[in-house]
């Protein structure tokens, strides 16, 4: 799949389904309600305690798919977190690491490791 096809993909609205940080599954009171809004390159989170705003770098080519965001607003501005995704359907995983920590290689986080493991759902209209 080329790069503009993989975008195209990841268009829309996505809420959190689960939220593990460095092996811990955190209580979903924690991100219930959070969003990733992904439009063309550019993304919005909108969490409970922030909210961040950047730009994405994909590369499809790789195995893993690698994913860098890159904060252009909010708490991280300036700083880049480097990650690696799939999306199946209506199903996005990201396995992504703290700004100034190493892209992980798989999804899932460890403690010690500063990689935080997601698993989003598309939004649809009127969810």
């Amino acid at each position: 799949m080329n790069y503009e096809e993989e975008i195209q993909q990841l268009q829309g609205t996505w809420a959190f389904d689960l939220l593990e940080v460095e092996g811990r599954k955190l209580p979903d009171t924690m991100y219930r309600g959070s969003t990733l809004e992904i439009k063309g390159d550019t993304f919005i989170t909108r969490a409970l305690e922030a909210t961040y705003e950047g730009k994405l770098q994909l590369r499809p080519e790789a195995a893993p798919k690698t994913i860098d965001m890159i904060f252009t607003g909010g708490p991280e501005k300036g700083k880049t977190s480097f990650g690696i995704y799939e999306v199946e359907g209506d199903t996005l995983k990201i396995c992504l690491g703290f700004t100034g920590a190493p892209r992980p290689q798989a999804f899932m986080s460890k403690p010690g490791t500063g990689h935080a493991f997601e698993i989003l759902r598309r939004k649809t209209p009127g969810s």
